[in-house]
């Protein structure tokens, strides 16, 4: 979706759902105060009667999506990240932004993450992060996209990523070091799985 495509309304709901996850994260009055505003313009823009905003719900009741990509190149290898948070392997990925397409979140989030420019192909599965985590975490879906390299070159981003590495089937990290679900989830994508699941 462009941004010339996007009606007012739509504006208004993208920017009052940014508002609404800046109030559910804001730890300060200031930004309260700021994220309450944008809330009022947006539904000013949408032609949305503004309610009190002691009756708006600012915390997400739904999961979030994510997106991770499993990039193989023509030599069968997959590209992963080694996370600064964790230390663990992963495929690149990331939040899907509001408004914003899976298919063009997740190359956004492979290139910010690794400098690798790629094509989605299709949809290896839809995972659930509550099923692997042992601790509480954010309830996610993750949707895994295959994808092709077509550019770029690796390029870690500094604030998230310590490595960028291809990796063949068999030289693979060891499981206990990949971040919760991911190892299953590489595997159901160098088998060639499509739409599993959760």
């Amino acid at each position: 979706m462009t941004e010339e495509s996007l009606s007012r309304m739509r504006i208004a709901e993208i920017l009052e759902g940014l508002s609404t996850d800046g109030l559910h994260w804001s730890n300060n009055e200031y930004d309260t105060k700021r994220y309450q505003r944008i809330q009022e313009l947006a539904r000013t823009l949408g032609a949305v009667p503004i309610e009190p905003l002691g009756r708006i719900p600012v915390a997400p009741v739904t999961p979030k999506i994510g997106v991770d990509g499993a990039v193989t190149n023509q030599n069968g290898e997959i590209l992963l990240v080694c996370r600064r948070d964790t230390g663990l392997w992963a495929m690149p990925g990331g939040a899907v932004e509001i408004g914003e397409r899976p298919t063009i979140a997740v190359a956004r989030e492979v290139l910010e993450e690794t400098g690798i420019i790629i094509k989605p192909i299709h949809i290896v599965g839809v995972y659930d992060n509550w099923m692997d985590r042992l601790e509480l975490a954010h309830h996610l879906y993750h949707i895994v996209v295959a994808g092709q390299p077509i550019g770029g070159e690796i390029k870690p981003q500094a604030s998230e990523v310590l490595e960028v590495q291809w990796f063949a089937s068999d030289r693979m990290p060891d499981p206990a070091r990949f971040h919760p679900g991911h190892h299953a989830r590489v595997i159901h994508a160098l088998n060639g799985v499509m739409g599993y699941l959760d």
